[in-house]
């Protein structure tokens, strides 16, 4: 069931971001992530959907005792109570940022039924939290956020406990890292960052690392020159990065360009540190070429341990099924 004030605002927002997606249950993480939705909704216009999912089977399952009578119907109204006022706390956040929100109750194990959610309705982009907590609605936004990225073929910005809140009257976001490969996913993250770019506002570092390491040992393998491979592969970065810049400053968005030596997944999360970045925009499925840049288990890496939120952006081939 769907309810809410809706407007149409979200006609002139970017083509990319114009539905977005957010689990509530209540907890740190996704107060976060309501946050960083509703400054995406002043940015892009769009209309953000709360969810909240009402597990009943798990409910009961996790509260089952053979020593007692679970009181179903009680659970249940303790469950749909709980999602009622989430919703409405969510839906107000929103409505008090000028922002067109509904709000929605979802029936059955969170993954499968934001993903379900997600194939039949027209979402452009999901924003969870990580790390939610074990209450009454038993919605873990943790094994959640996982279930997600790992399904979806929407955008997923992951917001962690640690995410910083955001200055009023800021961009949505005032540096992202957008970690690129010649692969189709790092090409959705770069247009989707850009979409969330504010020129004069927000600046872009454009990062590609090269794996010394799998440099070296591929070119052993194969009897080649290790020097040569490194160079051939950081000016192959090199190119990737400038033509990925002149696309960020055709929108006049600020640009810079990095071509890191090392674990990809490391690199980017020290570029964002020393950049002082507030996102980081990564595809997932990219290819292995002769540095090995694999961003699924990048993104994996990106994801255990940054402390801002993750742009995570899946190859289209995808469906959105647990």
């Amino acid at each position: 069931m769907l309810t809410g004030a809706r407007n149409y605002r979200a006609m002139n927002a970017p083509r990319s971001i114009r539905r977005i997606l957010v689990p509530v249950d209540g907890s740190e993480p996704a107060t976060h992530a309501i946050d960083l939705s509703l400054r995406l909704a002043k940015h892009t216009g769009a209309e953000i959907v709360f969810c909240h999912c009402v597990d009943v089977a798990g409910a009961v399952a996790a509260s089952s005792n053979p020593y007692m009578v679970t009181d179903v119907q009680s659970l249940v109204d303790a469950l749909r109570e709980e999602s009622k006022s989430l919703l409405a706390s969510a839906s107000a956040l929103a409505s008090a940022n000028g922002s067109a929100n509904t709000t929605l109750e979802l029936a059955g194990p969170p993954v499968s039924a934001i993903l379900e959610f997600l194939r039949d309705r027209n979402i452009d982009a999901v924003v969870i939290g990580t790390h939610g907590r074990r209450g009454v609605s038993r919605l873990f936004l943790g094994s959640t956020a996982e279930g997600v990225i790992r399904n979806a073929n929407v955008p997923v910005f992951v917001v962690p406990p640690t995410a910083r809140p955001a200055v009023d009257g800021a961009a949505a976001f005032t540096r992202i890292v957008v970690a690129l490969d010649d692969s189709e996913p790092a090409e959705r993250a770069l247009e989707c960052a850009l979409d969330v770019a504010e020129p004069g506002k927000t600046s872009v570092v454009l990062a590609h690392a090269v794996d010394v390491s799998r440099i070296y040992e591929t070119a052993a393998f194969h009897n080649y020159d290790r020097g040569t491979a490194l160079a051939r592969a950081s000016e192959a970065g090199r190119a990737l990065l400038a033509r990925a810049a002149t696309r960020a400053k055709d929108r006049d968005i600020a640009a810079e360009t990095v071509v890191v030596e090392g674990g990809p997944s490391e690199s980017m999360l020290e570029l964002a540190r020393t950049r002082d970045a507030d996102l980081i925009a990564i595809g997932t499925n990219g290819r292995r070429g002769l540095d090995k840049m694999l961003l699924g288990s990048v993104a994996e890496g990106v994801l255990r341990t940054a402390p801002v939120p993750v742009l995570v952006v899946r190859a289209r081939a995808v469906t959105n099924e647990p």
